[in-house]
């Protein structure tokens, strides 16, 4: 059975991460419509936006993490959001690519897909409570 903190802390996942996607589409319609960038290079730059914003909210209202945002932590959440992009992009690009969906469209599929690997990670092992 889930618990009431896991669902909480779910909650609370998916508000940051609708942020952060709004944050990653906004940047990364901004990067190929307004300043003429490919739909690859405007997603590396959209995602390290949404990446850094996720990380600030994530720490403090997510996961409430009781430790100071140290390197270790960072670190951790750094290793957990790039394979979450490896995994993100390669639906995003293979959706683009074959013309299965726009970008945006295709952001959230990989978004969603993403998402459950990235909770986990972050609620099991960056973010998890060492005091216990």
């Amino acid at each position: 059975m889930i618990s009431r903190s896991t669902i909480k802390k779910g909650i609370k996942f998916g508000i940051v991460g609708s942020l952060g996607f709004l944050t990653d589409a906004g940047l990364l319609w901004v990067m190929t419509n307004m300043l003429g960038l490919d739909p690859y290079s405007g997603r590396l730059v959209s995602f390290s936006t949404a990446l850094l914003t996720t990380w600030l909210m994530n720490s403090r209202f997510t996961f409430q993490s009781t430790e100071r945002r140290g390197k270790r932590q960072f670190t951790g959440y750094i290793v957990v959001q790039v394979t979450s992009f490896f995994m993100n992009y390669f639906v995003y690009s293979f959706l683009v690519w074959h013309n299965v969906a726009t970008p945006i469209i295709s952001l959230l599929f990989a978004a969603i897909i993403s998402m459950f690997y990235s909770f986990t990670a972050m609620n099991l092992w960056v973010f998890r409570d060492r005091r216990q």
